[in-house]
């Protein structure tokens, strides 16, 4: 019983797998590998492009500025925590502090990565 569901698990899923491949997936009325300059989006504006990057700076900016204040504050909450605790607490918040070292560090290295991303796109066509 056991092996008829699995081989019929299998089935539906190669069925699945089939019917996907076989769809189309691009839908085109130029065939871009003859003239690539025959799909072009329509309308587009260089001003729209600098207000949603202009938007998208200030909510990086805020996501930034609210993880440096939050980290600083846990930071200052655990010290004061270890300070006061006993051997067996402090030994807990040593645990506790991994995790938050290993957050802080990816909040850090995101945003200066995402900044590095910005400024060397910056000058580029791209945007």
């Amino acid at each position: 019983m056991n092996k008829k569901k699995f081989l019929k698990s299998r089935l539906i899923l190669i069925i699945l797998l089939a019917f996907i491949l076989f769809l189309p997936t691009v839908s085109m009325a130029a065939d871009p590998l003859e003239d690539p300059n025959a799909y072009k989006p329509n309308n587009f504006n260089t001003g729209d492009a600098n207000v949603i990057v202009g938007r998208a700076n200030d909510i990086i900016t805020i996501i930034v500025n609210v993880g440096i204040i939050a980290s600083v504050i846990t930071l200052m909450v655990l010290g004061i925590k270890y300070m006061v605790g006993s051997v067996e607490e402090k030994a807990e918040y040593k645990k506790s502090m991994i995790p938050y070292l290993i957050g802080a560090i990816l909040l850090f290295a995101a945003s200066g990565i995402i900044a590095i991303i910005f400024n060397l796109v910056e000058g580029t066509d791209l945007l």
